[in-house]
């Protein structure tokens, strides 16, 4: 089944109203986005030449990643859920709404479990266009959790004070994105903090 996007129904979740379609199986779903560098991961291949990081030019921005995490507890065992990340964004006067999603599975009952999902450098530096990226460019964010095509649980987040109502509202008219987000396995983070994060499906490709 699709899942499609909801958001008057996640803004129902968000204010901890119950649903018909469906109740809080994901709750307390906690968004957060941090700008991070890309981790420096050492090893050693006999026969091969060293490799060293390649020189920035003082005209170009550091490589920096934004790193979109979900905390959340989930209610019940879940042999898969897929979490739906969506970030709007400024620079200037143009806003541009990013969507991505990530496939987790065996997700166990319990508090405290994780999701992430990455912005690479080389498509933040081409949404800045060359200015350096910091969360004051971000306006909004919302996390929705389904499991089978249901929306499960979910959260919305503004830093600069934008209602959900206000989104859902405008949403549609903001140029948008999509397929830009990467998994946690598809970047240079992928052996780090293994068992913090909750599993990714593998790709069938």
């Amino acid at each position: 089944m699709k899942n499609t996007p909801n958001l008057a129904l996640l803004l129902s979740l968000c204010a901890g109203i119950p649903s018909g379609m469906a109740a809080n199986r994901i709750d307390n779903v906690q968004p957060k986005v941090t700008v991070v560098g890309t981790p420096e991961v050492m090893a050693q291949v006999r026969g091969a030449t060293p490799k060293r990081p390649r020189p920035i030019s003082a005209t170009e921005p550091a490589p920096t990643w934004l790193e979109f995490e979900a905390d959340f507890d989930s209610a019940e065992d879940f042999p898969e859920l897929v979490f739906k990340y969506s970030i709007i964004l400024k620079f200037g006067a143009a806003r541009k709404l990013i969507e991505g999603e990530v496939t987790h599975v065996d997700i166990p009952k319990g508090k405290d479990r994780h999701s992430v999902i990455y912005l690479p450098p080389k498509t933040l530096n081409k949404l800045s266009e060359g200015k350096p990226f910091t969360p004051n460019n971000i306006l909004a964010v919302w996390v929705e959790v389904f499991a089978g095509g249901e929306l499960v649980g979910g959260k919305f987040k503004s830093p600069v004070g934008i209602t959900s109502e206000a989104v859902a509202k405008d949403k549609d008219s903001i140029p948008k994105a999509t397929d830009l987000f990467l998994n946690k396995n598809q970047t240079p983070f992928a052996p780090l903090n293994w068992d913090y994060y909750e599993a990714v499906k593998p790709s069938t490709r």
